[in-house]
């Protein structure tokens, strides 16, 4: 159908001829035809409309047709010496439609062949069988076929020669291999399409439909009533030979690549390059540099800056990393190199680092379940709270949903086997804990975190601070006046709070230590640029803190500092804002 300007060019031509029209082919189609209103005069615009149209079929007699063109690449600049040829879609002459109708292109016998077709060949064929109804339609518009002609073992044989064609691409990978219309002789090497498209080779052949691809209609009808009868049981054995065959060559065109390394350095930092076989350690290799980091952290750990013998860790073991995946080794070392990685990540509050290895760890658990460990569980809880803490509701929904449906439906299996599995104890208490760190309930974070192993305290300081901006601007938000700065640290969870334990009770402080806490306390008023006033002591405060726990102590003596709510409130919003305007943040 032509566009009130005369050109054809339009997303409703090239779908009324059968081609799958996709957003950047859609895109394309309409800078061209802007580009065909800026020829000088008629001939001109008809000649470039055809040349786009011509290589549109050549794209669609390539593997994976339109859908496997990346269109926003594929230049609208029609070469000088470009072929002039008329191309399929236009043989009803000028741009008239061919002789079979839109509704006929379209119609309700398409769509039950295609569905029949999709309910007998299984999924991983189905790409081949989207390219053969591509071959199918041009067919069709060419006048050849009609669709109440055709049946499901026709299509199946068209598929059949597509299964011919990538063998001989797979068994000749050095070679031009080459594409033509389906029944037809091939008549150019895959390059002239694939070229005049993404690279600008313009020489194209003459693409209609040749003589001997027709098919008569008294064939058609013999095939027909043969299909009526139903296939015979050879033909029956045929098909699921090559069905066979077929999903044989999908795994055969991607096979695992099987690389060594050579390298036998124990030491080694990760490289952004791709690395080559002498740069990287085999298995046997890398238990021994495991074993000897370790011992070697330990000697730094003697010395003033504790850190330091963890971030050595954290470069060498991210370059033991590299050297499994590229290896492909998944086993019970790579496990503990991952889950090592990952708790010394937190150590140094690296959440990114963190992230990589627990979501390496997740696939690791599906793929090697053998392998697996007691710290299934405790790495499970791990990304529970990660995921909470992060504000990442939906996949933390559907991590619960998935050990709700998975996990726990498999329940007798679970209790039949002895391997380690995800205890509904710890899942109950991380979902407890991550609600506290919700609602800004600091005295149930710190009675619970005791019951955590002690990454799980790293992974909650990464994200104290984030959390304390947030209770605080709820606190504020319902207090107008004067307010007691001790009261604020309260809230936010600077002072410690007694826990008992198994040795007895104790003090636990959300920062690690009074020394850290009271850093951190400085360093987040810092942050939201508000002023502590000088003579407050952190110290004192928190031993005041302790004593107002008896209550017989009076916890107002008229010593503690006030600060004005407002004031506050307005220092909270202008940081939330800047924040805003953070991508990292």
């Amino acid at each position: 159908m032509k566009t009130k300007d005369g050109s054809c060019l339009s997303t409703f031509f090239f779908t009324s001829r059968g081609v799958s029209v996709t957003d950047s082919f859609n895109e394309w189609v309409r800078n061209a035809a802007h580009v065909a209103k800026t020829k000088g005069d008629e001939a001109q615009r008809q000649r470039y409309e055809r040349w786009v149209i011509a290589l549109v079929e050549d794209v669609m007699r390539i593997h994976g047709g339109v859908s496997a063109v990346d269109w926003a690449t594929v230049s609208l600049v029609m070469p000088p010496d470009a072929e002039d040829r008329r191309p399929t879609m236009l043989r009803g002459g000028g741009n008239e439609p061919p002789r079979l109708s839109v509704r006929a292109v379209t119609s309700h016998h398409r769509t039950e062949l295609y569905g029949e077709c999709m309910r007998r060949i299984p999924q991983p064929l189905h790409p081949l069988l989207n390219q053969a109804f591509e071959r199918l339609d041009m067919d069709v518009m060419a006048g050849t076929r009609t669709y109440e002609a055709v049946t499901p073992l026709e299509v199946i044989k068209i598929i059949q020669e597509l299964q011919a064609l990538c063998r001989k691409q797979l068994q000749q990978p050095h070679t031009q291999s080459s594409l033509a219309s389906y029944g037809g002789p091939v008549s150019k090497p895959m390059e002239t399409a694939r070229d005049s498209v993404l690279g600008g080779k313009t020489t194209r052949d003459h693409l209609d439909c040749p003589p001997n691809a027709k098919v008569r209609r008294s064939e058609n009808g013999a095939h027909k009533a043969e299909s009526d009868e139903g296939p015979t049981a050879e033909a029956r054995a045929s098909t699921n030979r090559f069905l066979q065959e077929m999903i044989a060559l999908d795994e055969v065109t991607q096979p695992k690549r099987q690389f060594v390394g050579k390298s036998q350095e124990l030491e080694r930092l990760y490289s952004r390059y791709e690395p080559a076989a002498e740069d990287i350690r085999p298995r046997e290799v890398l238990v021994d540099a495991f074993r000897f980091i370790k011992a070697k952290a330990n000697d730094k750990e003697k010395y003033p800056d504790p850190l330091k013998a963890y971030r050595y860790l954290s470069d060498q073991l991210k370059g033991m990393r590299q050297d499994l995946c590229v290896q492909n080794i998944v086993d019970e070392f790579a496990i503990e190199v991952y889950e090592k990685h990952a708790l010394i990540s937190l150590e140094l509050g690296d959440i990114g680092e963190f992230n990589q290895c627990q979501a390496s760890l997740k696939k690791m658990y599906e793929d090697a379940p053998d392998c697996v460990g007691d710290s299934v569980s405790e790495f499970f809880c791990y990304r529970l709270a990660y995921l909470a803490l992060g504000g990442q509701f939906d996949a933390l929904a559907t991590e619960l949903i998935h050990y709700t449906t998975t996990t726990l439906s498999r329940r007798e299996q679970a209790q039949k086997s002895s391997g380690p599995r995800v205890r509904k104890k710890d899942v109950r208490n991380t979902l407890k804990l991550c609600g506290a760190c919700e609602e800004g309930d600091c005295f149930t974070i710190a009675r619970t975190l005791p019951h955590f192993p002690h990454g799980m305290h790293s992974l909650v300081k990464i994200f104290l601070p984030k959390c304390r901006l947030r209770w605080l601007r709820e606190l504020l938000s319902g207090i107008r006046g004067n307010v007691s700065l001790r009261f604020i640290a309260s809230c936010l969870g600077f002072p410690p709070v007694n826990v008992k334990t198994p040795t007895g009770d104790c003090e636990f402080w959300l920062d690690g230590t009074g020394e850290k806490a009271k850093g951190e306390f400085k360093r987040f008023f810092e942050m939201i640029k508000y002023p502590v006033p000088s003579n407050w002591s952190f110290d004192k405060e928190t031993k005041r803190v302790k004593k107002s726990d008896d209550h017989s102590q009076q916890q107002d003596d008229g010593l503690t500092e006030i600060v004005v709510a407002e004031t506050l409130c307005e220092c909270v919003n202008e940081y939330i804002k800047y924040l805003g305007t953070r991508r990292d943040a």
